[in-house]
């Protein structure tokens, strides 16, 4: 269903208790961005933003534009959330790479990709002092460092999945991804109960006779690199198949998007839990099929955004719960969960911001149906985005022009 917008209501006023963000008393200002291939669990024990927030902490790094990594022209922060300052900054000796998705933090190291179109590396570097303690491969520009227990796993610029030693950055095993000639290697692990999922370039199975090669789902052992499992999404429109995006995994399913459906496999398997969930919706007076793109775990829902609404759906059959109308950039909806509240960015019709893609914030309450606060600060264009979101406890980090803040 699509929800009326209700106005925003007043302001109150809420005292709420800050969880401490950390890394030896500094939050990687990389880690804006929940780390990718993290599947958060803990979100409805997060205490949301609630009410119309300010910005508490204002930090300029130097840098005007960050990513989902916080791209900061190859550098890597530290900031004392505390004091409201960095705490130190780290680059690569000799590399021109820079850092474009999350990193990863395993005990007291801050891992990080150095990948982009130069020759780069897996940089591990301590969370007390941003001193380097090791490299490793040459990542692909597109792969986070995600984690479980002390294993680490990235994709190559070659397109091959490793694991390495958490500890030393130790190669422990690594397995192809693309098995056919070309193709760019866009793909990203994620990890969970011992299982990696990426997206792997392979021949038509037995059987299926002049079918293209095509991009599959794939299941991987995370202590062998054994593949268990691989899933090739069906698409009316496209003979190779619909391209999958980033999955996101549960405790039995596997979901991901895939141009303009949604998908979920069964995570022992690969094999559908239902039909593809496709999305044909008014644009521009036309009516068409818009791509789904921004998957996140809402609890009962998962909720994604395509270029005209944001759409809540239901984890056991796909059913739409819910779908807010607006403008959106499906690149840049920074999407995020606190409990029963939706952070994201863009313009939402019927509200004084409607004809901003970026640019403004909201907070929007998914039990109620209630849109919380509205969210913009002063840059030099009125629609610059915001990057990531961070929610803490009462709280959100998130950056902008030049500056990583905390609103509350």
């Amino acid at each position: 269903m699509t929800l009326p917008l209700p106005a925003c209501p007043p302001a109150t006023s809420l005292a709420w208790v800050s969880r401490a963000l950390a890394i030896s008393g500094a939050l990687a200002v990389l880690a804006l961005a929940a780390p990718a291939g993290a599947q958060p669990a803990a979100a409805a024990s997060i205490a949301p933003l609630r009410s119309a927030p300010s910005e508490k902490i204002t930090i300029k790094t130097g840098v005007r534009d960050y990513g989902p990594a916080t791209l900061a022209g190859g550098a890597l922060f530290a900031m004392d959330t505390v004091r409201g300052r960095l705490k130190w900054t780290y680059t690569v000796p000799g590399k021109s790479s820079s850092v474009s998705t999350p990193p990863v933090v395993v005990g007291d190291k801050v891992i990080a990709p150095y990948g982009a179109a130069n020759p780069g590396a897996v940089v591990a570097v301590s969370a007390a002092t941003g001193k380097e303690l090791w490299r490793s491969i040459d990542p692909s520009a597109h792969s986070a460092v995600v984690a479980e227990g002390e294993r680490l796993f990235v994709v190559g610029k070659d397109c091959t999945l490793f694991a390495l030693a958490a500890a030393t950055g130790k190669e422990l095993w690594k397995t192809p991804l693309r098995f056919v000639p070309g193709g760019a290697c866009t793909t990203s692990p994620v990890v969970r109960d011992g299982t990696v999922y990426a997206v792997i370039m392979a021949r038509a199975p037995e059987g299926t006779a002049g079918w293209p090669d095509a991009r599959y789902i794939a299941a991987f052992d995370a202590a062998t690199g054994q593949e268990r499992w691989r899933h090739r999404p069906l698409h009316p429109e496209y003979r190779q198949g619909a391209a999958p995006r980033r999955p996101v995994v549960t405790e039995r399913a596997v979901y991901f998007a895939g141009e303009n459906a949604l998908y979920a496999l069964d995570r022992a398997s690969g094999q559908p839990l239902f039909a593809p969930v496709f999305l044909e919706r008014l644009v521009d007076g036309r009516k068409r099929r818009v791509d789904l793109d921004g998957l996140i775990d809402a609890g009962d829902t998962l909720v994604g955004g395509t270029e005209v609404s944001l759409i809540a759906f239901d984890k056991a059959s796909g059913r739409i719960a819910w779908e807010l109308p607006g403008r959106f950039q499906i690149d840049r909806l920074a999407l995020a969960v606190a409990g029963p509240v939706l952070y994201f960015q863009g313009g939402l019709d019927g509200t004084p911001h409607a004809t901003k893609a970026t640019g403004t914030l909201h907070a929007f309450d998914m039990a109620s149906g209630t849109r919380l606060w509205s969210y913009t600060r002063p840059a030099p264009a009125p629609s610059w985005s915001f990057g990531h979101l961070l929610p803490v406890d009462g709280a959100l980090w998130t950056d902008s022009h030049s500056v990583v803040i905390k609103l509350q």
